[in-house]
Parts: C-alpha cells; structure tokens; sequence
C-alpha cells in the first residue's frame, strides 16, 4: 500500500487503467462467450446455435468468434446451416479519422450448406429468420471491409441414395472501401473480387465496383464460370430433370450495371463436347429419355460445327427487380452461333452505368 501512495496522479491513473484492462481481459471473454450462447440458443425463430470460444486482442482492438454453427432446430449441429472456423472483428483505425467507428471483418473457414427436400423437416434454406438481425449480435458496428477466405457454399439434397451436392469450395473474396473512408471521387468507390472453385475443378471468378451509401445501391459487375464438366453434376441434373451427361463442358460468362433502381446486362451460356446419350444407356422413365433426345436434337442443329459447342447470348434490362429478357434475341444468338458467326466466348466489357437510362416519369 506504501508503494502505491508514493505514486502520482499521473501514476496511480496508469495503474488503474492497467488493472482494469487485466480485469476486462480475464473476464470480459467468458462473459462475452455465456451472452452469445444465450442469445443464439434461445432468441432465434427457426434456428439454433453456439460458438465454440471468444477471445479479446486488446492491442489491436478486436475480438475473435470462433468454431461458430447455426442449424435448423430439431436438426442436428453437423447439419449446420452457417458454420465458421473462425470470424475476427477489428477496429478499422481509418474510419476514426473521419470519426466513425468502423470494422475490419475476417472470416476463415465459412460454410453455407442449403439443403433442400420434398420432407419439410429435412428442408433448410434458411428461410424464417431474420438473419440482419443475427448478424448485428454477432458484429455490432459498421463494417468497412471484409475478407473471406477458405469458405465454401454447399447445395444439397439427402432424398437420394447418392446425396446431391452442388459445391463452390476455395473461396477466397474482398469487399474494400465500403464506407468510402479513402474519399473516392469515382461514383463507385468500393471495390471487391471473388476467386472460387466449383465441383473440385471449373475455376469461378468474379469482381466489381459498387457505391453502396446511395439510397438505391449502383453496381458494374462481371463474372465467369469455366469449363464445368457437366457429368460432375449427374446427381442433380437425375434429381430435377431427370437427364444426365455423358461429357460436356459449360461455361457462362456474365456482365451487368445498375444505378437509379434499373439493371442492365447479359449472360453468354456455352457448352461445349456435349454428349448425353450412351451406347449402353437404358433409359429408366420415358421423361428421362425424351428430355435426353431433346437434348441431343438441339446439340446437333445448333452446335457451331467448327468448335463443337452451343451458345447464345441473353440480354435483360429494366427495373432491378424485375428486368425484361431478350428471348427472341437469345434464340437468334443461338442459331446465329451454330451456323453464321461464333459467339466470342469471353466477357465484352461493353456496358457501363451511363448506358442505362432514367425511366421517365408517366
């Protein structure tokens, strides 16, 4: 007690700062731990969850969410709807100096698994939930960037003896500058990029420009999906066709705008080698043969005879919500691909927000 009386003020106030840092950082994890539990066992409607443990980084002022799981209730945690290995929230420093309390959100290991079912107990497509408001528990302030990395996305059905799993995995993504903390002139100021892989092979990738402090949100996005072997997907094409493929590579190359409440774009599908009907195949329902020879048929007519692969390019434009599709066009682009000129199977970067127009008023 000596020793402490001989301390300043200035002292005595560091001592206790340090004391009480010491006390939050013992205690404030467990307490932190007990009260997400709390909310994710017991304040859901349709969901349940838990983490695993939470964890304080003071000298860098963050806190990490690990080994987190949501799952359906009356389901099992191994089912989970939402899983992560480990979310990490800091303190976006940058955003002080515009004097807003901003974040820096990490996630590593994050896996979204939909499944679906004709047995409604079985179905999990994250319906019921408000899941803003899950997320706001989770990550209570505003966030300026996001990295996601090691993820995967998971579409499922456990109806059938082989299960159905349509899988992006390697996730690897970024949203920046989504507060626009470095005073960005360019109308879409923040920028993100995704890289993925899809059924263990085709490579995903994608990226785009956004200004998302506007009332209604403007985007200039481009992605492409390359060379999918389609046989990799049997499982589903048998499940919600029925049709399988003997071989085939799809690839679908996709750009859109929008700004004021209206989107405008295109989607270039191709597939290329296609093959769905094996010498040896036996067809088990009349519904499978007829959608196979339907295929086969429209492979044959349309396919460009030099490089073997069918394409078309479908355009939309309109409201956001609901833009209007180009199918005449689309047809055209398909025939026109099989016996005039090939569609050039890339991305065009031919669109722009300026090229939408404002809807007039009536």
């Amino acid at each position: 007690m000596k020793y402490f009386n001989r301390l300043g003020t200035t002292g005595k106030v560091i001592l206790g700062i340090v004391l009480l840092l010491v006390v939050v950082r013992i205690f404030l994890p467990t307490g932190m731990k007990y009260a997400i539990n709390w909310y994710l066992g017991n304040k859901m409607e349709n969901y349940e969850g838990r983490i695993e443990d939470f964890d304080l980084a003071l000298y860098r002022g963050a806190y990490q969410i690990e080994g987190l799981k949501i799952w359906k209730k009356g389901t099992s945690p191994e089912q989970a709807l939402i899983s992560t290995d480990q979310m990490d929230l800091s303190i976006a420093w940058r955003g002080i100096l515009k004097k807003e309390f901003l974040g820096d959100l990490s996630i590593h290991g994050a896996k979204i698994s939909l499944s679906d079912s004709k047995d409604e107990k079985k179905e999990d497509l994250g319906q019921g939930q408000d899941w803003r408001t899950v997320f706001k528990k989770l990550i209570p302030i505003t966030l300026e960037s996001v990295k996601i990395a090691d993820s995967s996305f998971h579409f499922l059905n456990r109806d059938f003896k082989v299960p159905v799993d349509v899988k992006v995995d390697r996730i690897e993504g970024h949203i920046d500058n989504i507060r626009n903390t470095d005073d960005n002139k360019d109308p879409l100021p923040t920028r993100a990029a995704v890289v993925a892989r899809m059924q263990g092979h085709a490579d995903v990738k994608g990226k785009a420009r956004l200004n998302l402090l506007s009332k209604v949100p403007s985007f200039d996005t481009d992605a492409q999906l390359q060379n999918l072997k389609l046989q990799t997907l049997n499982d589903f094409f048998m499940a919600y066709g029925p049709f399988t493929f003997t071989k085939g590579q799809f690839s679908l190359y996709v750009e859109s705008v929008s700004r004021d409440g209206r989107i405008k774009g295109y989607a270039k599908p191709f597939i290329k080698d296609l093959d769905v009907i094996d010498d040896k195949e036996s067809f088990k329902s009349m519904g499978r043969a007829f959608n196979e020879v339907g295929l086969a048929l429209v492979n044959l007519i349309l396919r460009d005879g030099d490089s073997k692969t069918l394409g078309a390019k479908i355009e939309f434009e309109g409201a956001s919500k609901a833009p209007s599709i180009d199918k005449w066009g689309a047809f055209w682009s398909s025939v026109q691909n099989g016996f005039f000129d090939a569609i050039k199977q890339s991305l065009e970067h031919s669109i722009s927000p300026k090229d939408l127009k404002k809807q007039k008023s009536p």
